[in-house]
């Protein structure tokens, strides 16, 4: 793939030097060690070496200076304090051992003593052989510490890879994290090339297992290019998701923290630059090319369902509209995303689901949803709408679980026509993702707000909007069982429905989001301006007013009233006979 040509190699040893000099940690504990070998492995000799048990191979590396693969302490990283677990690909190759699995249960103790964010770096070849058993058990305690801090302490906990991560360690604490971060460079997998090879017989392809292509399969979070940047984004992902003291509160007259440049004709604007992975900043595209995106359509159609269908296709192609990343940045502020997306030659290509962390006030919030793509052509800027897999909704479980565990209030923000249409999502369980990200939706603990900013259609668009606490619309926004044309071919019996078919189909089918204003399915109507800087100030006076109401009533009120509303979405009258 183009995005990976120019993937530099990693020397882990060096880059978990340099992290651990930017973050000033403090070792504890640093020469534990193994007493006594009570498995007994030996590696036989060949032409003339002689046999190695493991004591020798552990005074071997005594000799060179080395002193296990893991260490743990304190740091401070970008003036937060943190504990600080990191495992060295310097001491047999990083693998997970009984000391390693001890250090992690104390770093786990440490952070929950003091009530600290707990960062984990890994580098590792997986379990160690010479521990056998004994070692392979290190994975479930690594497992249960983590689980005893998330039970402890209401703080992130982020694992970082710096190298080959192999084996155990991927399969227990990584993916248990909160987050899961990388350097550009890092490998990432249970079993490693040559496990694959060997089981099925044929060549591993070169970076298939790359830190960039698990963010592409949706294994790894963010993607950052080097150490700096690492120790920034932990940073601001700490500080986006601290709660406010009970000074900085939000009340409705809390005054606006938005990056807003409301000028009359204000468009948004989009950076076109070199082809890679690029994020999570917003703007971090050196060198890039920025494009105005066209004014939106404003002639009048002929009659009322023309005007529906050119509404319909703007809402698939008109780049000038808000999404989920444009309201973070300008209708929030302290904001970090959760996602990097890939820059192609003519397109820029972002995940289906996508998340945030960002403050109103002082009041932080976790932020997820559909998210579309964008492709130029010549100064043309096309939205290209998003259909989510069952990876991306997993994706968007994780974040609503970290949320929820910090307690912070979630809004979810929908555009897409439904969720991914392929055999392959049938076949890794579309129907089941979708389920589940419903029943989260709604079963979150905290307040939820919902935001249909574009197209909700069919229930992968559901999935992203819990019809849970407050519900709201932009005026131009639509939703629907299946996207108009597909809606189309079901009620007309055809593979390619004409144009009067669509567009009856969608002047009789109550889309609009008065329309479902009307019917009782939703709570609020946010006009749309032309200026989408207009339209995100809107949405933030919006979000802000929900949320003072909503932040009043305790867990059990939220639940019943959110209980209720649910069991009233009926809109239909029903006679009973």
């Amino acid at each position: 793939m183009a995005h990976l040509r120019n993937r530099r190699k990693v020397n882990s040893p060096s880059q978990l030097s340099s992290f651990q000099e930017l973050v000033h940690f403090k070792a504890s504990h640093g020469r534990w060690r193994i007493g006594k070998d009570l498995v007994g492995l030996i590696r036989r000799g060949q032409r003339g070496e002689v046999d190695e048990s493991y004591p020798d191979k552990l005074r071997r590396e005594t000799k060179r200076g080395k002193s296990e693969s893991s260490t743990y302490g304190l740091a401070t990283v970008d003036g937060h304090p943190v504990v600080l677990y990191a495992m060295n690909w310097d001491f047999f190759a990083g693998s997970l051992g009984v000391v390693s699995g001890e250090k992690f249960q104390a770093a786990a103790d440490l952070a929950i003593s003091k009530k600290l964010p707990f960062v984990s770096v890994y580098a590792s070849s997986g379990v160690r052989q010479h521990e056998n058993f004994a070692g392979l058990t290190q994975m479930t305690r690594m497992v249960e510490a983590i689980r005893h801090y998330k039970e402890k302490v209401d703080l992130p906990h982020v694992a970082v890879l710096l190298g080959n991560v192999w084996g155990g360690v991927s399969a227990s604490a990584v993916p248990n994290a909160d987050l899961i971060v990388a350097t550009s460079g890092t490998n990432f997998g249970f079993a490693g090339p040559n496990v694959i090879e060997a089981f099925e017989g044929t060549a591993v392809p070169t970076d298939s297992q790359s830190a960039e292509a698990n963010l592409l399969d949706r294994n790894i979070d963010v993607v950052l290019s080097e150490v700096g940047d690492l120790v920034w984004y932990l940073g601001a992902v700490i500080a986006s998701t601290e709660l406010p003291d009970k000074h900085h509160q939000l009340t409705v007259e809390t005054p606006p923290m938005i990056r807003n440049v409301s000028n009359t004709d204000q468009r948004r604007v989009f950076t076109f630059g070199p082809v890679g992975i690029h994020g999570p900043r917003f703007d971090d595209q050196k060198g890039a090319v920025e494009y105005l995106a066209t004014t939106a359509r404003e002639a009048p159609a002929s009659d009322d369902s023309d005007a529906l269908v050119e509404q319909y296709q703007d809402l698939m192609t008109d780049a000038n509209r808000v999404d989920l990343e444009f309201i973070v940045r300008y209708g929030f502020n302290d904001a970090v995303a959760v996602y990097n997306y890939v820059q192609e030659a003519e397109y820029k290509r972002y995940p289906a689901i996508v998340g945030a962390f960002a403050k109103i006030g002082a009041q932080p919030f976790v932020i997820v949803g559909t998210q579309p793509s964008y492709q130029r052509f010549g100064d043309t800027i096309i939205k290209r709408p998003s259909n989510p897999a069952p990876e991306d909704f997993y994706f968007m479980e994780r974040m609503l679980e970290m949320g929820e565990r910090l307690h912070l209030p979630a809004l979810f923000v929908t555009d897409t026509l439904g969720a991914k249409p392929t055999l392959e999502s049938e076949r890794r369980g579309q129907s089941r993702a979708i389920a589940r990200s419903i029943l989260k939706g709604i079963d979150y603990s905290e307040p939820v707000i919902s935001l249909v900013a574009g197209a909700l259609g069919s229930g992968g668009g559901l999935a992203t909007t819990p019809m849970a606490d407050h519900v709201i619309m932009l005026e131009k926004a639509m939703a629907y069982v299946a996207e108009p044309r597909s809606a189309a071919s079901i009620l007309y019996k055809t593979a390619n429905p004409s144009r009067d078919e669509v567009r009856t189909t969608l002047a009789t089918m109550r889309s609009t989001a008065k329309d479902q204003l009307d019917l009782g399915l939703i709570d609020e109507v946010i006009p749309e301006d032309t200026n989408p800087f207009v339209t995100v100030e809107r949405i933030h006076v919006a979000i802000l007013r929900s949320y003072v109401e909503l932040s009043q009533m305790s867990e059990r009120k939220l639940r019943n009233r959110r209980q209720e509303r649910i069991r009233g979405l009926r809109a239909f009258e029903i006679i009973q006979e």
